[in-house]
Formats: structure tokens, sequence, C-alpha cells
């Protein structure tokens, strides 16, 4: 499978479940609709492909993140104009603890998922290595 394409699907993947959390919790801001819906998975899906920005080799971690950062921030705030939901930016002062927790709180899952593939290829090389001696 592309790379573009899995790192699509699994921003969708992380989006959908920050959109159903946020929405249980009841920080979504109006009821869903098809439209709502499909866009979350559009910018989902984008700032997943922006996530292609982390393989980068020019550019050092600090860089990358930040425009990582301002990459979501602009395809959230599209979003929410989109679904005329701006009103969030003005009416709401908790966007920005919301959207900065949110971050945080995705970030955290990736790199736990990482830690997690990292530590089971470790152990079967581990376990590969010692069936061999």
């Amino acid at each position: 499978m592309s790379k573009v394409i899995r790192y699509a699907l699994q921003g969708m993947g992380y989006g959908g479940v920050a959109y159903l959390l946020l929405m249980a919790s009841h920080m979504e801001p109006t009821t869903s609709t098809t439209k709502s819906i499909l866009s979350i998975l559009l910018m989902s899906a984008a700032i997943g492909v922006v996530s292609l920005i982390f393989e980068s080799d020019r550019l050092g971690f600090p860089v990358a993140l930040g425009l990582h950062l301002s990459g979501t921030l602009a395809l959230v705030m599209a979003m929410l104009f989109y679904n005329g939901w701006q009103f969030v930016l003005v009416t709401r002062g908790t966007f920005w603890i919301v959207f900065f927790l949110v971050y945080a709180g995705i970030w955290a899952a990736v790199t736990l998922d990482q830690h997690l593939r990292v530590t089971k290829i470790n152990r079967a090389i581990a376990e590969r290595n010692k069936n061999k001696a």
C-alpha cells in the first residue's frame, strides 16, 4: 500500500476517534451531519498526509513538529469554517486548550503505538537470534 494512503488512513482513524471522544464529552459544537463527518474524516486524512513531514531527513524534529502543528491548525480551522463552526473560535475560549490537548493526546497515542511496534520487532529479533545460537 502506498505510504500516502497508509498515512491518510491512519490519520482518519486517529481523527475519527478524537471526534467521537469530543462528541462524548459534549465538546462537539453541533449535531453531526454527513457533511460534518465527511469533513472531519477528510481533514484527518490530510493531517495524516501532513505527518509525512516527519519522514524527511532534511528537517530537524523541532522544525518538522512546528510545520506539522501549523498545518494541523490550518486544516482544523478550514474544517471549522467549512462546517460553519467558526463561532467556536470566537465564543469558546477553550478552543486553544482543547486543540492542544487533542493534539498532545493524539501525539501520545502515536508515540505509544510506535513504541509498542518497535518493542515487538525487537523481541522478535532477539528471539530469532536466540534460536540461531
